[in-house]
């Protein structure tokens, strides 16, 4: 017996050596797969497409430096530098556009192509193509030229490890992928579809004046981009939405109806926000513009944007690109540097539609046949789904994409139109030297639209936000409107004078933050959903609270996690009526609090928690369970709206609708922090206040997709980091039930050395697992560094640490 024990054991050594080797000798595999797959950067590299030599520069962060003869062997040098870091990302956005990530992910992914199959964005993609200028398509072509050259010369182990753990290769990149990602990331910008439903349902529940209440257009009191208005004045344009435009039973149904977009891990972002100003030489202490920039989107893993400079003919551009569109989004050129925010506008609009047994929809009067396109939808590992997208002369019926809508919604977006020369913008952008040619090159600029800041090593500024805005002849574009009179469609575009736009304001600097335009009674609805007005009012406060500022001081701003909401609301939290020694213990500490959410502040995490637990109790019973949750996840509808509260002194909000008696402010105040502190009892697991850190509560995460989704490839694919701040600091955190967006770039323009420009992304340029530079930013976008952006030829050359050549 003893014998055989013995010999047992023996064996299961053996049986875990043999485990222990399989493991290494897997892993070392994995190791070698992973590495082999790691791009070529120095030497020479033979391609097929350009016309001359070209180089690719790169630094010790991975940032390419392309150098070329002309502007298109540029552009191809900077397709083939994007795919050989990001070539997986390209991939997986080209499927989201086309509605095409189902043949790789199965069933999960198969509502996700419905949506995109119907709104047709890569069909809007392939008619808008038509209309860009000869230099601008050939340009373009360029780009795809060298993301191809790339793709052809690859495959198996060349390849990202994630294409062969999905079992595909990649097709050649096509122009249509280009552009139709463009209108993905136009579409992430363009929510207003999404917030006339919501505001149906809501109104369904509470009235218009409550949807009124809960989903205001701006915070009262908020600074404004323009203060000075337009240039001369114009009266207003339309009155405000009413209910009687499409009835009572209709807004019924619309109320009763489902979320628009559905549920699904690969959805759309639903938050989106960003910072930009910029200060004149007069302000500036270098004598120059200083420009600053932080678009702020959903996180991922690799990061949304990639460094690069390009330079060949005429074009000299560098800083964010985006993988898989040419050109510099985000940067400078060697004379003006720009950067970008979201206006908020509302270019969509949702038409109810009258439709009959035959196919057709109500239009004055008369009977029109909607078009029908029939799409099938490949599914791994399950039949085709196939689906019929049906449109209107407004646009698809987007209410197709959900079960048991009782009502046909249109939807009409500007990113949908036939003639779409954006692309054409960012081109002209890049090459632009002075506010004119820049100011030219803006007028061919569609959707979405954006503010844009300028500044020029001449020492001027500006600011405009060019774009298709709609024309309403009635209402506000809060609501649906009736699709089957003439009353409600578009009368074209606003004309590009009487849009925002400032060259060299008098205060010396313009600050925006998604904050509202212009001001009240301007002649046109710009948006019925700005942002909160508190991270505009925190920047403008950091500029004027010195005579002159530094690039040190802008990179504090950058930094900064005081919260202006604190002074608004805290003071009206601290009305709560409380005998609990604990509660009182933490009202001292908030007192004695400034309103900064750092990482490391007990105060912060209370502030919050108790803040979370308050707007629960102010408005859940009003809302519902389901309607709650997707109006509480979007943090700027409850931010605006207890914002209104405390400056209209409102107390009806605060009664408990769900009981008999009449609940005070100051007890759902009691108890929202009493509900607080037990939640962070249990969230940090100690009740030591002194042990509680904000930033081990705001962690924030970089999920890779799809590989998030499991446990394993999780740890290699994706990347977590504390964070402080929250959705109204100037660098935010803003979290849905899905979703976290943050600082996804950040920029330091210096208009009188562009040599000292610096900047940084969330994790690192490249997207390949096993690559220096996967998330090498990582540690200094979380303590808000930045990395060098050589410019001129000299600090290029000093920095160079890699050198490829591309041979024709």
């Amino acid at each position: 017996m003893l014998s055989r024990m013995r010999v047992m054991v023996q064996l299961l050594k053996w049986a875990v050596v043999g485990l222990l080797l399989a493991l290494l000798a897997g892993g070392g595999y994995a190791w070698f797969r992973v590495k082999a797959a790691l791009p070529q950067t120095s030497g020479t590299i033979r391609v097929q497409g350009p016309s001359a030599a070209i180089e690719i520069l790169r630094d010790a962060w991975g940032i390419p430096h392309v150098r070329a003869a002309s502007e298109h062997d540029a552009a191809f040098g900077l397709g083939y530098a994007h795919a050989q870091d990001r070539l997986w990302q390209i991939e997986f956005q080209r499927r989201l556009a086309a509605g095409r990530l189902a043949e790789l992910l199965g069933p999960a992914a198969v509502e996700t192509d419905r949506l995109f199959r119907t709104l047709g964005l890569y069909r809007a993609a392939a008619t808008g193509m038509q209309s860009l200028p000869a230099e601008s398509r050939a340009y373009l072509d360029a780009y795809v030229r060298g993301v191809n050259a790339f793709i052809s010369s690859h495959a198996g182990r060349g390849l990202p490890v994630e294409y062969a753990l999905l079992a595909t290769a990649p097709a050649p990149y096509t122009a249509e992928d280009a552009l139709a990602w463009s209108k993905v990331m136009a579409l992430n910008l363009s929510t207003n579809y999404r917030d006339e439903v919501l505001r149906a349902r809501i109104a369904g529940r509470v009235g218009l004046d409550g949807a009124r209440a809960l989903m205001p257009a701006y915070t009262a009191g908020g600074p404004v981009i323009l203060p000075e208005g337009l240039t001369p004045s114009t009266p207003p344009q339309a009155p405000a939405a009413d209910a009687r435009v499409i009835g009572a039973g209709v807004l019924d149904a619309i109320a009763r109806a489902a979320p628009l977009v559905p549920a699904s891990p690969y959805a759309l972002d639903a938050l989106g926000a960003s910072n930009n100003w910029v200060v004149s030489g007069a302000r500036s202490t270098t004598g120059k513009p200083l420009l600053a920039n932080d678009p702020h989107l959903g996180t991922r893993s690799p990061a949304v944007w990639y460094l690069a400079h390009v330079e060949g003919g005429p074009l000299n551009a560098i800083g964010a690109t985006l993988p898989g569109v040419p050109g510099v989004v985000i940067g400078h050129n060697q004379r003006i540097a720009w950067g970008v925010t979201n206006l908020m506008a509302d270019v969509q609009d949702l038409y109810i539609e009258r439709l009959n047994a035959e196919g057709a929809a109500e239009y004055d009067g008369a009977w029109e046949p909607m078009s029908v396109a029939y799409e099938t939808i490949k599914v791994k590992g399950a039949p085709d789904v196939v689906i019929a997208v049906r449109s209107t002369r407004h646009g698809p019926i987007v209410t197709d994409i959900t079960k048991g809508a009782t009502e046909a919604l249109a939807l009409r977006w500007t990113a949908l139109d036939d003639r779409d020369t954006t692309f054409a913008a960012f081109r002209g952008v890049n090459l632009a030297q002075n506010w004119r040619e820049f100011e030219a090159a803006m007028a061919s600029y569609h959707a979405p639209i954006q503010n844009w800041v300028y500044a020029d090593v001449d020492g001027h500024i500006g600011y405009m936000a060019y774009g298709a805005l709609p024309i309403r002849p009635t209402g506000d574009g809060t609501l649906p409107v009736p699709g089957w009179t003439r009353e409600h469609e578009w009368r074209g575009y606003v004309p590009l004078s009487e849009m925002p736009r400032i060259a060299d304001p008098t205060r010396g600097f313009v600050v925006t933050a998604n904050n509202q335009a212009l001001p009240d009674g301007s002649r046109h609805v710009i948006s019925t959903n700005f942002e909160p007005g508190y991270r505009a009012a925190r920047i403008t406060e950091l500029i004027e609270a010195k005579p002159t500022l530094g690039p040190d001081d802008i990179k504090a701003m950058h930094a900064d996690v005081r919260s202006a909401q604190v002074k608004v609301l805290l003071p009206w939290m601290l009305r709560t009526v409380t005998t609990d020694p604990r509660h009182l213990a933490a009202i001292a500490r908030l007192k004695a609090w400034d309103g900064t959410l750092a990482r490391d502040s007990s105060s912060a995490a209370i502030y919050m928690a108790w803040y979370d637990a308050l707007v629960e109790g102010l408005f859940r019973d009003d809302l519902g369970d389901p309607l709650w949750k997707e109006w509480a996840g979007l943090p700027h509808w409850p931010t605006k709206a207890i914002h209104g509260i405390v400056m209209r002194t409102e107390d009806a909000w605060c009664d408990d609708r769900r009981t008999p008696d009449r609940e005070s402010c100051e007890s759902v105040m009691a108890t929202a922090l009493g509900a607080a502190l037990a939640s962070l009892d249990v969230r940090t697991g100690t009740t030591n206040e002194d042990a509680w850190r904000w930033g081990t509560l705001n962690e924030v995460g970089f999920p890779h997709v799809p590989f998030d989704a499991h446990w394993l490839l999780r740890r290699w694919f994706s990347h977590r980091a504390e964070f402080g701040g929250n959705s109204t600091t100037i660098t935010p955190v803003m979290r849905s039930e899905s979703q976290t967006v943050v600082s996804s770039y950040r920029q330091v323009l210096d208009l009188a050395d562009f040599d000292r420009s610096e900047a940084v992304v969330t994790l690192g340029q490249s997207g390949q697992v096993g690559s220096p530079h996967v998330a090498d930013m990582l540690a200094s976008w979380q303590a808000v560094r930045y990395v060098p952006l050589p410019y001129s030829r000299g600090a290029v050359d000093a920095a160079v640490t890699a050198r490829l050549t591309l041979l024709p």
